[in-house]
């Protein structure tokens, strides 16, 4: 038996061992308790933006509370959605790390830059790239995954999915003060976080250590290049404010500094050669979310105002000089809806205006993107069983390269066989602009530039909930036209973006959920997919795989008295071919990540965390490019409230 399996073995051993020692102390939680916290988990906004159950939502959906945040010992926001299954998220390194902007990103149902991901409504997306770095985990009340063409509701950029994370809001009556201290082997962040009756303020701070090797380098491996990562660093600060019982406010800055670099070989015989060529940059990040969020009490508006920004400025140090790709960025946008109830239906009504900037040093250019968009959803209760339910926007688009006009419309239903049992068909279409910057940062190999994303997803599915057990089970066919990706000038040595092709995918997602009693929970998942892009200028016109095809989840829960514990593994398999000019052209290899949290309160005021990730120590590669994950690592954490 290997090192490593023993020390896996080990680790399971005490896991076990730490629930046989909680089941000696009396539950704490009332059962009152916990009907609470999963009836407010069973809730569904984001997916037609009204509040529903779970069970009466004709999507699928996927709710992650705060609760389950902290017990999984997920490491940010991105980790937390990457591990549910739909997601085949892309990073340039451990937990969503990105590099300036090669930028990691969430994935669903294998469409790359085609998540929205929203704070409270707010769209996070600057340049087709969903990113969750500056909002602190500890700050989520719960994320909502839609998966499906979700831009009927919420406009373009949700080709494959949208994300909605929901931050918690101040409680009246209750203040808190918290400290929170965390060491690991490559990691280490101090937090502090204070809890009003009107405001929540979370500021951190965390180090990352140095990794001389941080991507699968060798003569069979696929990258060619052994890249290194120094030391990085990140600055947080989140404000939730409670102005009055209808308005709140909501800020986050991040800023952060990080180095990359490497050295490029090429194949001789038998062996790697150096090239010559080196690689060192420098990266900081700056950002700024804010938001004003009304939500009427009595008068069923909702309005939403938000600001983006993110300035990404790197360094080449051994060109002394910016790199070409730098960028500032801003959004801005104004969303207004109205719920009307109408006898045995619900009509939603709304407007959105929404504009993006972007401004590239290196280029002298500056582009910016305006829309203003009507959307409209009516909802018919037709029989106790059956509801309809009718989806239209009219999105209208002043863009630097070509004006747009879109009509995007959906078609829900759901039949319920009884209260706990529905059947439902999602048909939606979808629409994505090219980047912003488009106009001018591909015109040398775009003269005419490129083609919107558009398509439709067709979806059905059953939710069943019997006592304890949930099932949830999904089918649905992806068709779009015009997939933006990218190609190498050889001449020039530069990547270009082009509409690649032709995507499509069609795959089934089941998920099932187990709660045995007030101690031990189960969660089972899987998805079976075939993602694939069709090449308009290939001979033949192929289809090629384009993401993993094989998805798989486990996940086991344990609580009892000042014990918690969690074993979370999840699987992607068959994975895309890809074949580089400096690497071994072959599959990507499969990813199995089994992580590890335990969490013991050791009294009202102070809680002790350990989580161990990457348990099995394996080299998981993060994105096709050959980036890893980290390898076996642990992150230890104090935490005393005052």
């Amino acid at each position: 038996m290997t090192r490593e399996k023993k020390w896996t073995l080990a680790v399971l051993a005490a896991f076990a061992g730490v629930s046989f020692v909680g089941t000696a102390y009396a539950a704490e939680q009332t059962s009152n308790e916990q009907g609470d916290a999963h009836a407010l988990a069973d809730t569904v906004v984001t997916a037609q933006r009204r509040e529903k159950r779970d069970l009466d939502t004709p999507a699928t959906t996927t709710i992650i509370m705060a609760k389950e945040i902290e017990k999984a010992g997920y490491r940010n926001v991105f980790e937390a959605i990457d591990q549910q299954i739909g997601s085949t998220s892309t990073s340039y390194g451990d937990a969503g790390q990105d590099f300036g902007l090669a930028a990691g990103r969430i994935t669903l149902r294998g469409y790359d830059r085609g998540t929205l991901v929203m704070v409270n409504g707010v769209p996070m997306n600057l340049k087709n790239y969903p990113s969750t770095e500056n909002i602190p985990a500890s700050m989520v009340e719960r994320i909502e995954i839609v998966n499906g063409a979700a831009s009927t509701l919420y406009g373009a950029e949700a080709m494959g999915g949208v994300v909605n994370i929901i931050l918690k809001q101040p409680k009246p009556e209750e203040s808190e003060f918290q400290l929170s201290q965390t060491v690991g082997n490559y990691f280490k962040k101090s937090e502090a976080t204070y809890t009003g009756d009107r405001i929540i303020v979370d500021v951190s701070r965390e180090w990352s250590k140095d990794l001389p090797h941080s991507n699968g380098f060798g003569i069979d491996k696929i990258s060619w290049v052994d890249w290194w990562v120094g030391k990085g660093k990140k600055s947080r600060v989140g404000v939730i404010a409670q102005l009055t019982d209808e308005l709140s406010l909501n800020y986050n800055y991040m800023e952060g500094d990080i180095t990359r670099g490497g050295v490029q070989y090429k194949k001789s015989g038998n062996s790697l050669v150096p090239t010559g060529t080196k690689y060192n940059y420098r990266y900081n990040d700056l950002r700024h979310t804010a938001s004003l969020v009304y939500q009427g009490k009595d008068n069923g508006i909702h309005a939403v105002l938000g600001y983006n920004y993110r300035k990404v400025d790197g360094f080449d140090y051994l060109a002394n000089k910016k790199t070409d790709g730098n960028a500032t960025m801003d959004g801005q946008i104004l969303d207004v809806q109205k719920t009307w109830k109408m006898g045995n239906g619900s009509m939603v009504l709304g407007y959105s205006y929404k504009r993006e900037a972007i401004d590239k040093p290196a280029k002298k250019r500056t582009a910016v993107r305006t829309g203003n968009s009507l959307y409209a959803s009516y909802s018919k209760q037709f029989t106790p069983q059956f509801n309809f339910t009718l989806g239209l926007r009219g999105e209208f688009i002043n863009d630097p390269e070509e004006d747009q006009r879109v009509l995007m419309p959906q078609f829900q239903t759901e039949y319920k066989f009884d209260r706990n049992t529905a059947w439902y068909i999602n048909i939606g279409k979808a629409f994505q602009m090219p980047t912003v910057d488009d106009s001018f940062s591909y015109k040398n190999f775009n003269p005419t530039g490129l083609k919107p994303e558009s398509g439709w997803t067709y979806e059905t599915g059953v939710k069943i909930r019997r006592g304890n057990d949930t099932w949830k089970a999904a089918v649905y066919h992806m068709d779009m036209k015009n997939k933006i990706g990218w190609r190498l000038d050889t001449a020039t040595n530069q990547h270009y973006a082009v509409n690649t092709g032709q995507f499509r995918n069609t795959g089934i997602e089941l998920e099932y959920a187990k709660r045995f009693n007030d101690t031990w929970s189960l969660t089972l998942g899987g998805s079976v997919s075939n993602p694939e892009i069709q090449n308009p200028n290939g001979t033949n016109k192929a289809w090629i795989q384009d993401a993993a095809r094989l998805q798989g989840l486990v996940r086991l829960d344990y609580q009892m008295a000042k014990w918690q514990g969690n074993l979370n593994l999840k699987y992607l398999g068959d994975r895309e071919y890809i074949a580089q000019s400096f690497g071994a052209a072959q599959d990507v290899p499969d990813k199995i990540q089994l992580n590890m949290n335990l969490i013991y309160t050791a009294g009202k005021d102070d809680v002790v965390s350990l989580g161990i990730y990457n348990l099995l120590n394996r080299e998981n590669y993060s994105n096709r490019y050959g980036n890893l994950d980290l390898g076996r690592n642990f992150r230890l954490t104090y935490t005393h409230a005052f």
